[in-house]
């Protein structure tokens, strides 16, 4: 067992003092480990092993040494030394020693005393070292995890980038029928991906999906969605528009036929609007319905059948046609708007759980007269909402109005009353 190794410091004058001091130690120290006690002035400190030194002694005259006392104090604490400080005089409050970490103690103080202070630091520091190891370690480590984190925060960044360049630029706006997007990631990337694109002259496809799940691989399995949408089919100097049930049909075979190990799913609905005649087709893919607002202040969901993309190969869509009347707006949304608007006293899992108040929300942009005011209106409730900086899931909301049949001069006429019938439905 080696002995500890205690350092006695001085200043100026203090030699003797210092001397005597390590008689006294060597005579009265009755612990289960040796010491091995050296005197030394206080200025040579800093050139000395301060981490094979097990506790420091240090002995000071009066006030004017405390001064001097200063920077070897403030170097001792930054290297986490022991020290004892012995003083002929009391300190006064909020003194440097205590900022410093150090141990006063009056300088006629018995051997007794003396030997079990003595004895605690030194087992103290023990214990100190071994702390002082596992920081060490633990800034190693913080300081590659912080690296890690910086560049995994720069992926997600870019990843998100890049997943905005998929979403339409500019919102096609055809014979009066005007379009909006809301589009709100929950972290970096979202797992919602919409489209909006002119077919030709007369028609308008809207495109939404949620794929199953949150974060990179649902944002993923979007641009996945987004590659393999194919809408028009073009054959020399003609063209087809695809129809919504074969548009869906289509991306499901897609999807699993790109399926590996790992089975991925995604809801869908897409539309066909032709904006002259206001004529337009509807399917939907497991998909929460989209919701009708009536010029008339009516509401109803468009429900269709079809199961969940990347399930069944054979599955079909069911497609609905619907003629809208002047004034009517289209809700097309993704699932996370069931969350987006809890109750008010509503608790952590509460907050979680779906509910129906987004209808309502939904309901009260009748107020507002086009799709961007829409969705500035619905971008603000959702801010209002507790807990909105920490949203639960992806919202993607896209809004159509179908206003004044506008830009063309053989377009059909499209009669308006006031009691304005129920727009008809119809099942393909």
């Amino acid at each position: 067992m080696r002995p500890w190794n205690i350092i006695i410091a001085f200043f100026d004058g203090a030699q003797s003092s210092a001397r005597a001091l390590r008689q006294r130690l060597a005579a009265a120290w009755q612990g289960a480990q040796p010491i091995g006690a050296t005197t030394v002035p206080a200025g040579s400190l800093q050139d000395a092993a301060l981490d094979e030194i097990d506790a420091i002694v240090l002995l000071l005259g009066g006030p004017a040494q405390t001064n001097r006392a200063l920077p070897v104090l403030a170097m001792l604490e930054e290297a986490s030394a022991a020290v004892l400080v012995l003083l002929e005089e009391p300190p006064a409050p909020d003194n440097a020693y205590e900022f410093a970490g150090a141990l006063t103690m009056p300088a006629d103080l018995d051997d007794v005393r003396l030997c079990a202070t003595l004895n605690g630091i030194l087992h103290r520091q023990e214990e100190v070292k071994r702390l002082r190891q596992e920081v060490s370690i633990a800034q190693r480590f913080q300081g590659g995890l912080k690296g890690e984190i910086a560049r995994m925060h720069e992926e997600l960044q870019l990843a998100a980038m890049v997943q905005r360049e998929f979403l339409p630029r500019e919102l096609p706006g055809l014979y009066g029928v005007e379009f909006a997007a809301l589009w709100r990631p929950a972290h970096y990337v979202s797992g919602d991906i919409y489209d909006i694109a002119r077919l030709d002259n007369d028609h308008v496809g809207v495109f939404i999906a949620d794929a199953v799940g949150h974060g990179v691989p649902a944002a993923l399995m979007t641009m996945i969605i987004c590659r393999s949408l194919t809408t028009k089919i073009i054959t020399g100097n003609s063209y087809r528009i695809i129809e919504p049930s074969e548009v869906l049909a289509r991306l499901n075979r897609d999807m699993i036929l790109r399926q590996g190990r790992t089975t991925r799913f995604a809801t869908a609905a897409y539309a066909i609007v032709n904006c002259r005649s206001r004529i337009m087709r509807f399917a939907g893919a497991g998909h929460p319905p989209p919701l009708l607002l009536g010029a008339d202040g009516s509401s109803r969901l468009l429900e269709t059948s079809g199961g969940l993309l990347g399930v069944f190969e054979d599955e079909v869509y069911e497609q609905m046609e619907l003629e809208l009347a002047l004034g009517d707006r289209l809700l097309l949304h993704s699932d996370g708007f069931e969350q987006a608007f809890p109750a008010p006293k509503a608790d952590s899992y509460e907050q979680r759980l779906p509910t129906p108040r987004y209808r309502r929300e939904f309901e009260r942009l009748l107020e507002h007269a086009t799709p961007k005011d829409m969705i500035g209106a619905i971008g603000r409730r959702l801010d209002d909402q507790r807990g909105s900086l920490h949203q639960i899931d992806d919202l993607t909301l896209i809004c159509m109005h179908a206003g004044p049949l506008v830009g063309s001069d053989d377009a059909p006429p499209v009669e308006q009353h006031d009691d304005q019938p129920v727009p008809r439905l119809r099942m393909t």
